[in-house]
């Protein structure tokens, strides 16, 4: 009889460390999605005003060594764009959130293409200025 209510004791502690466990694994992915979420929006939104920059330079005649150094700027914050906002779809597939999840996919998925594009796009113009 001792044994049986021992094994029941046990087979609690157990489940409540498993469950412990799976709320801070849960804590933690959700912890991360906000914080990778936030900076994907961040990247986004600084290299747009980076590329605003740029062409205000083209108009206003910035110096060549401003102008290649926003050109840099801009490759590096869209980079990053298009590395968090990957990991953010990644994410977005881990945390099980539903409220909006196929409007998040769709704008994730766009801001990726459309960072990469501009990447690829500003690469060759950097190397286009570098002749």
């Amino acid at each position: 009889m001792t044994s049986n209510r021992f094994r029941c004791i046990i087979t609690a502690s157990v489940m409540s460390r498993v469950s412990l466990r799976s709320v801070r694994a849960s804590f933690l992915l959700r912890g991360l999605y906000t914080l990778i979420s936030k900076a994907t929006v961040f990247f986004f939104v600084f290299a747009a005003i980076v590329l605003a920059l740029y062409f205000l330079g083209n108009f206003q005649e910035f110096l060549d060594t401003t102008q290649i150094f926003l050109l840099s700027l801009l490759e590096v914050c869209l980079l990053a764009e298009v590395g968090t906002g990957a990991f953010h779809i990644v994410l977005l597939f881990l945390v099980q959130e539903t409220r909006h999840r196929l409007l998040r996919l769709v704008l994730s998925f766009a801001g990726v293409i459309i960072s990469y594009v501009l990447l690829l796009a500003f690469k060759f113009l950097s190397a286009w200025f570098q002749m």
